[in-house]
């Protein structure tokens, strides 16, 4: 379970102001824990202050029953950032892999199942039989790969990327430089659809639709709309473990991260304080100054990074008075209609087979025929709970020995697409919890049977975990449409030594931290030039 903090409460009283700081990073969540450890390890005196009582933010565990824990937000890694590893030394803190290269067996309507090799640059499906598949396989996965590893840095750039420009800046820079194969593929990749490219590349209707299951999966754009192929290359861009596009257990789970990030911290001497709310970023002229306690106290400094949600940082905490009207617009106009459910479920018995226990050791995905996904998107738009959904399943006890429970199985799931709400009804719980049920019997028929517990997260639940705005954690839109808010958001407002690595700011889902690396940058290489 996540640490309390050992926060260090006793010498805060309300209204007292606090100097002697450089930096002040808000939000306890993984990239603020990230920003903070490189602004510490940099030599800035650096309070990193988060509103809940742990840290962590959605990534947290907790009792799912009695007895039985399990680990909120985020169950496999897939995306996080290797910078980040390296440059905080994260092994070294406790990061550590139960699981490094898991393959990935899909499940179709028509009972029929397909093994993908985790290491997608071998491009091997170990049950596909025909040879010609086979080849437009292999040469479609090494386009992908090259090209998903060629845009890294515009994936990666939390707004920031390169010396002082944003993603699409450093998109235009490397579509110039890049060869003329290469500039060609990507012209043609960025505006397609998901089912264009791939109805192009493929004969076989297996391959099709589990690689639109895998561009849509956690995405808000379906796969028959444009630039929905940019979704698979940003999920193949990412690393998990040193192996691109890659799907990895932590030892421990997600929350072991959390655990080592905040261990890079403290090393670095970061003054990590929990139960410290925010009220109000301190703006002097046009320059950051600090922050203002919800206790009324201040925390005066000439940095503040905010980890935090755009609604949080921009609406609430410096005010719209000080916001350009662009920025502005974009904020109040976004309308999450799209999100992921969570559900961990135990289950009664073990397996009794090996083919079974084989297929715990894997990441299985039900993948749902394209019309009925396209459907799903449709219906979950119109605020309806569609009745076949994405399902990816993992067994956290077959693939960490650590978590095993006796004579029981937990099943860590997420569903997709689902309509975003902001406060679900009991009935609207109900109807995603079967709907989501009804997905796994696609592929485990008579598994409800053996359910003890069956314990339901939505967007809106993470959110307020994470004591962030309902929308924070809603299921992002295409790519352009992130690179354009991730620009909006850390491009403004024009003040000085104020930075921003929320949940905007990051390309793609899952755990990254690339956003509070290239924030931290930022704000130091402003720091060494004397203009943070």
């Amino acid at each position: 379970m996540n640490n309390p903090l050992d926060a260090k409460n006793e010498n805060k009283s309300a209204h007292r102001i606090e100097g002697g700081i450089d930096a002040v990073v808000i939000g306890a969540g993984a990239d603020g824990l990230a920003a903070s450890a490189y602004l510490g390890k940099a030599g800035l005196r650096t309070v990193l202050v988060g509103a809940g009582p742990e840290i962590g933010g959605r990534v947290a565990a907790r009792e799912i029953a009695p007895g039985v824990e399990g680990v909120d937000g985020e169950h496999l890694i897939t995306v996080l950032d290797p910078e980040v590893i390296a440059e905080l030394d994260l092994y070294r803190h406790g990061v550590e892999f139960a699981a490094r290269r898991l393959d990935t067996t899909y499940f179709f309507d028509n009972g029929a199942v397909l093994r993908f090799d985790g290491d997608l640059t071998q491009a091997a499906l170990l049950n596909l039989d025909d040879d010609s598949d086979r080849e437009a396989l292999e040469a479609f996965m090494g386009d992908v790969l090259e090209t998903a590893a060629f845009l890294r840095p515009a994936f990666n750039g939390g707004g920031y990327a390169g010396a002082g420009g944003n993603q699409q800046r450093a998109l235009e820079k490397a579509i110039g430089q890049a060869p003329p194969e290469m500039a060609a593929r990507i012209q043609r990749y960025l505006y397609a659809t998901a089912d264009d490219v791939l109805r192009a590349r493929f004969d076989d209707g297996q391959l099709r639709t589990l690689l639109l299951a895998e561009a849509s999966f956690r995405s808000a754009a379906a796969p028959h709309e444009p630039f929905s192929f940019m979704s698979l290359l940003r999920r193949y861009a990412g690393e998990a473990a040193g192996l691109q596009g890659a799907a990895a257990y932590p030892k421990g789970g997600a929350v072991s991260v959390i655990d080592a990030l905040r261990r890079a911290a403290q090393a670095a001497k970061v003054d990590v304080r929990a139960a410290s709310p925010v009220k109000s970023i301190l703006i002097e002229g046009d320059r950051v100054a600090g922050v203002v306690l919800a206790d009324g106290g201040q925390l005066r400094a000439s940095i503040v990074i905010a980890a935090i949600d755009a609604e949080q940082a921009f609406q609430k905490m410096i005010g719209p008075g000080v916001l350009d009207i662009g920025l502005q617009r974009i904020l109040t106009s976004r309308r999450p209609e799209i999100s992921t459910a969570r559900m961990q479920i135990i289950l009664k018995g073990v397996a009794q087979d090996e083919a079974t226990r084989r297929n715990m050791m894997r990441r299985l995905l039900y993948a749902p025929p394209p019309e009925a996904l396209s459907k799903a998107f449709i219906e979950a738009r119109a605020g309806r709970v569609p009745e076949r959904l994405i399902v990816e399943a993992i067994f956290p006890a077959a693939l960490d020995e650590g978590a095993a429970l006796d004579k029981r199985q937990i099943m860590s799931v997420m569903a997709h697409p689902l309509p975003f709400d902001e406060a679900p009804d009991e009935k609207r719980r109900e109807d995603i919890r079967s709907a989501i049920l009804n997905s796994i019997e696609m592929f485990a028929a008579g598994f409800s049977g053996r359910i003890e517990v069956s314990d339901l997260k939505l967007a809106c639940d993470e959110a307020q975990a994470a004591r962030a705005s309902a929308g924070a954690y809603a299921a992002k839109p295409g790519i352009l449409q992130q690179w354009a808010l991730a620009a909006a958001v850390t491009g403004s407002p024009r003040i000085s030594g104020f930075y921003f690595c929320g949940p905007e700011a990051q390309i793609g889902a899952g755990l990254s931290c690339a956003s509070g690396r290239a924030a931290a940058k930022a704000a130091l290489r402003a720091y060494k030039r004397g203009a943070a």
